[in-house]
């Protein structure tokens, strides 16, 4: 007995073609994914860590409204703030000695580290050379400071670059070098430890204006103000990272007496090259565009309130940052370069889900086009020899042909066949085939 065979199997095996665009649609979809939350991750996941200063200090408090702003704006998932004598060792740990700083506040005048790029400058800050009050009438000058005890900043701090340019610029050798920090400075002049100190800070100093409250200190000027070629101007033509600058009358209640001359730098927060350019650029605006948040924290942080957005490539011993250079170049990124990595990532998933809906559509196609070949076959075999086949098998294959027919449009209902020409063409065979096998078997029968 013949019988009609049904392959629910045939097309089922998947093309070349179509595995080749599947798996090139997924590995698309997989690096785009992976690029993208790379990318987040470096600008809105991962953990910074910023180098400050002593805990006293306005680096330190600056350093830690800024990491708190970083996170609040989800720029990083966490910033970590360090505590550091200052300005050197900072620079250190952006450029990876002793440790890792992914930002760092320093002085302009640091001596760069290849490593560092410049984010911001932020405000100015000033020398204090500070006398004990009862050494003033012996200490007039700064070339006085021969023999003396004199506390010239915490090791690795920006005061100690300062102060020893300072000293060694006019010949100055003290009889003591103390490095005591900011914090310990009015127990050094009350114990009668420290003849004089240098301390390099913004004006006004919540440390200072501690000191001159508690009356035990007096200011030392670098040379008359009135004066041409005086001291301050002097050491800012030597070293063209300083300035000369002015400390008021009165800027710590009735102290100083007089306006001091003195030398000064500016505060600047660099970062490593190896900082991702979308973190820094973010970075960058916030600093400036929530200035007044970042000195929202009580007199340590009033410099803060001073910073303002000054762009001069040529102008600093340390090259900008990509990131920032974004920032200062276009204040407002036109929105494809504002959401541009998140268009990439749709791009990306787009293309995947185009190169998956490519191998499906072919490998669909090639299904039922294997599936309506197996009709053909099927027909072909319940046709074949039929000229000397008995009534019986006639008959036989006549109701194989009226199975497979219908077998046939039960597939194209359920779509796992096309209404296409290839389909027209099998009703039209099983139809002549049925109606030469019905001839037959009359024939036969009469």
């Amino acid at each position: 007995m013949i019988e009609s065979k049904r392959h629910e199997d045939v097309g089922s095996s998947l093309p070349v073609t179509a595995i080749a665009a599947a798996v090139v649609g997924c590995v698309v979809v997989v690096i785009g994914v992976f690029w993208y939350l790379s990318l987040a991750g470096e600008a809105g996941r991962r953990e910074i860590v910023i180098a400050t200063g002593p805990e006293t200090g306005t680096y330190h408090a600056l350093g830690t409204a800024f990491g708190r702003l970083l996170e609040t704006n989800g720029i990083v998932g966490s910033a970590q703030v360090v505590m550091t004598e200052g300005s050197a060792e900072n620079m250190d740990l952006v450029g990876g000695k002793g440790g890792r700083a992914d930002f760092a506040l320093v002085q302009s005048d640091t001596q760069a580290n290849p490593r560092a790029r410049l984010v911001a400058s932020l405000y100015e800050e000033h020398l204090h050379v500070l006398v004990a009050k009862e050494l003033a009438s012996e200490i007039p000058t700064i070339h006085d400071l021969r023999g003396r005890r004199v506390s010239l900043g915490g090791v690795g701090s920006g005061t100690r670059q300062v102060a020893r340019r300072v000293l060694a610029h006019f010949r100055i050798e003290v009889g003591k070098d103390l490095a005591i920090p900011p914090a310990g400075l009015a127990g050094g002049f009350l114990g009668d430890e420290i003849d004089a100190a240098f301390i390099l800070t913004a004006v006004p100093s919540q440390t200072i204006r501690e000191l001159s409250q508690g009356d035990v200190i007096r200011f030392l000027p670098l040379g008359d103000a009135q004066e041409v070629g005086n001291e301050a101007d002097a050491l800012a033509l030597v070293y063209p990272t300083l300035h000369a600058a002015i400390i008021p009358h009165s800027t710590y209640g009735g102290l100083p007496e007089q306006p001091i001359l003195t030398v000064g730098v500016t505060a600047q927060l660099v970062a490593s090259r190896d900082v991702n350019d979308s973190l820094v650029r973010h970075a960058t605006k916030t600093i400036f565009e929530q200035r007044s948040n970042l000195g929202a924290g009580g007199e340590k942080l009033a410099p803060a309130q001073r910073i303002r957005e000054r762009y001069s490539p040529g102008a600093s011993t340390i090259p900008y940052h990509p990131g920032a250079v974004a920032y200062y170049t276009r204040r407002q990124p036109p929105f494809l370069v504002e959401y541009a990595e998140t268009m990439s990532l749709l791009l990306t998933v787009m293309i995947g889900l185009y190169s998956s809906y490519i191998a499906f559509r072919e490998w669909s196609r090639r299904r039922r086009k294997n599936r309506i070949d197996a009709f053909y076959v099927e027909a072909t075999r319940h046709f074949d020899d039929i000229q000397t086949a008995s009534a019986e098998s006639l008959a036989e294959r006549h109701q194989a042909l009226v199975m497979l027919r219908r077998s046939a449009f039960t597939d194209l209902i359920d779509e796992r066949l096309d209404a296409n020409e290839s389909f027209t063409i099998l009703q039209d065979q099983i139809d002549s085939e049925l109606r030469t096998i019905e001839a037959l078997i009359q024939s036969k029968s009469g």
